[in-house]
């Protein structure tokens, strides 16, 4: 008799436990959940200098795709998708009905725009900054987010 007694102990108190877990769950929220809002991307983004260059040449990134985002009325996510491949690149301009050649500009433009950002930020000094405009000028826009990641883990391993 005492082992089916343990065992209704057991059972009760997993029963409970189990029941406790989706009941707080419930009352702390959980039943509401709504995904956060996608960021404005022509709202002022505050810059400060994080003191790594991976940290600096991700802020520089996310500006750049700010501006160009900012400048087409979309989401930095939904450019950051469009700039992946060439044929993502060919349906966005196909879908804003702007040309490859200004796709590519919003992205110079968002791109200066950043780096003037980080050098009044003091992340990046002045050869810096010049060595990134002279790229953002005349580097192409599908080798641009390479750039941007070699230098993050250039920076990575030093």
């Amino acid at each position: 008799m005492k082992p089916v007694r343990q065992t209704l102990a057991v059972l009760s108190c997993s029963a409970a436990l189990a029941a406790s877990v989706p009941a707080a769950y419930l009352a702390l929220g959980g039943g509401s959940y709504e995904p956060s809002s996608v960021r404005n991307p022509c709202a002022q983004r505050s810059w400060r200098d994080p003191g790594g260059l991976e940290a600096v040449a991700q802020q520089i990134a996310l500006s750049a795709l700010d501006g160009a985002a900012c400048h087409f009325g979309v989401s930095r996510e939904t450019l950051t998708l469009a700039l992946a491949t060439s044929s993502s690149r060919a349906r966005f301009a196909h879908d804003h009905h702007v040309s490859n050649h200004e796709l590519e500009n919003a992205v110079r433009r968002g791109l200066a725009r950043s780096i003037d950002d980080a050098e009044r930020a003091g992340a990046i000094g002045g050869f810096r900054a010049t060595a990134l405009r002279f790229a953002a000028r005349h580097i192409p826009v599908e080798q641009m987010a390479d750039l941007v990641e070699t230098v993050g883990s250039l920076a990575g391993r030093l």
